[in-house]
């Protein structure tokens, strides 16, 4: 099968990996790439705007990096995220008040088969 290349917006080196990607057909938005995250955040007035259902039987507590613990309101199951084209789909859970607006963790990264590489003043992702 061949490996379809996309080269994302370049980054500055020292800034966190952001991707491009549109949100259920509706919403463009920057996701944050995140490989030390084991799942996909959205925050909720971004969810709000891919006009996703949402399962509010699905409850969860997330461990923050800091050491603190958060709630989650829900999740929405198979939120189609589209990458230039190439359509792929995560439950991503939502978060009242998180400080990113988007987060793709590694699960997600691994469904890709998303690569990383960079230089001094780009990060270039290849999925």
């Amino acid at each position: 099968m061949p490996t379809t290349s996309i080269s994302a917006n370049t980054i500055i080196s020292g800034l966190p990996s952001k991707l491009h990607v549109t949100l259920n057909g509706v919403h463009s938005e920057l996701g944050l790439l995140d490989k030390g995250s084991e799942i996909v955040i959205i925050r909720e007035d971004i969810w709000r705007k891919t006009n996703a259902p949402q399962n509010q039987q699905i409850h969860m507590r997330m461990q923050t990096a800091n050491g603190g613990a958060q709630d989650m309101g829900g999740c929405v199951e198979m939120l189609e995220i589209d990458v230039k084209g190439i359509k792929t789909w995560a439950h991503a859970y939502i978060i009242p008040d998180a400080p990113y607006r988007l987060l793709l963790g590694r699960p997600w990264q691994k469904l890709v088969h998303l690569s990383k590489s960079e230089d001094m003043e780009h990060v270039y992702v290849t999925i």
